[in-house]
Order: structure tokens, then C-alpha cells, then sequence
């Protein structure tokens, strides 16, 4: 399993630093400029697909800080294990993770198609667990995004919608 994430980080971290795109429309093969860092922060909530829960046992709230590097992205996310806030608070209700993201142009719009691969822990366990998947996002602004993701985390498919700002 070791093997299998740092093989998998290591061909996200490969791809995401490769700046080399082309217009697919015409074929054009211009190596474009590197861009500079860009930092971010975004909020959002992961809906699961458990059958007969809750949505307060299956949704999760999350923040997210990171940067990105031309198509790439590294974050440190972090969260609350459950929406539940009637139920007594620990810190095992709480989790992180370091998630990779590689971005791809749709088209020449402000849409972008990413595919995701994060490692991460249930605080005050030793429980690991891994999120893999795919979405899209958009920025309308300079600085502001949404997106939305389907993901595989903990052995459980979630929806996730959110919001980004880019600074």
C-alpha cells in the first residue's frame, strides 16, 4: 500500500509540473510560460451515498488551504468527521489530508477538468484512509472559483460543491 501512494504522488507531482500544453483545436504544440504560485483557500461540504443515513452522518464541512503551479495543485485539507453537531464533540470526529490535483483545460473556457488523489487521517487514530477521484471547477474572476467533485473517500463515494478564492 506504501508503494501504491508514493508511486501515485509521485506521477501526480510529474504531471503536475509539466508545462507543456497545446491548443487542441488547431494542433498548435507553443510551449506556453511558466506561471507563478498562486495560493488559495476553499470551503466545502462532501454529501456521501450511505443508504439509511442521515444527511447529518454523512456530510462532511472542510477547509482547505494550498497553493498551485501551473496545472497543479497541493493542499492540506482539514475537517469535521460528521455534520452531526448534536452529537457530543471529539477530536476523533475531526480529520486531514494532503491532497494532489492535476488540472486540464476545457476548451478554451474557465473551466478546468482535475483528477484528485489525497492521503489523509482520522485525528487521535491511526485510521488512514485515501480519496481518489475527479471534477471540474471554474473561475469566473481572477480570484474567485466553484467546483464540484465525485471522490472515492474511505471506501465511500461523496459529492463534493465549493467555493475557492485565489490570492
Amino acid at each position: 500500500m506504501k508503494k501504491f501512494i508514493l508511486i501515485a504522488i509521485t506521477m501526480f507531482a510529474f504531471i503536475g509540473t509539466s508545462n507543456a500544453q497545446y491548443d487542441v483545436s488547431n494542433m498548435d504544440t507553443t510551449v506556453t510560460e511558466p506561471s507563478g504560485v498562486d495560493f488559495y483557500v476553499a470551503g466545502c461540504l462532501s454529501i456521501g451515498n450511505s443508504g439509511g443515513s442521515t444527511f447529518a452522518a454523512t456530510s462532511y464541512p472542510s477547509l482547505e488551504f494550498g497553493f498551485m503551479k501551473g496545472n497543479w495543485a497541493l493542499g492540506l485539507v482539514a475537517g469535521r468527521g460528521s455534520n452531526d453537531f448534536s452529537s457530543k464533540d471529539h477530536i476523533s470526529n475531526y480529520w486531514w489530508s494532503i491532497k494532489n490535483a492535476v488540472y486540464f483545460p476545457v476548451g478554451k473556457s474557465d473551466m478546468d477538468f482535475y483528477a484528485l488523489f489525497a492521503v489523509g487521517n482520522y485525528m487521535s487514530t491511526k485510521t488512514v484512509f485515501i480519496e481518489y477521484g475527479g471534477g471540474f471547477s471554474y473561475m469566473p474572476t481572477d480570484h474567485l472559483g466553484m467546483f464540484i467533485q465525485a471522490s472515492n473517500w474511505d471506501g465511500l463515494w461523496y459529492v463534493t460543491p465549493g467555493l475557492s478564492y485565489s490570492f
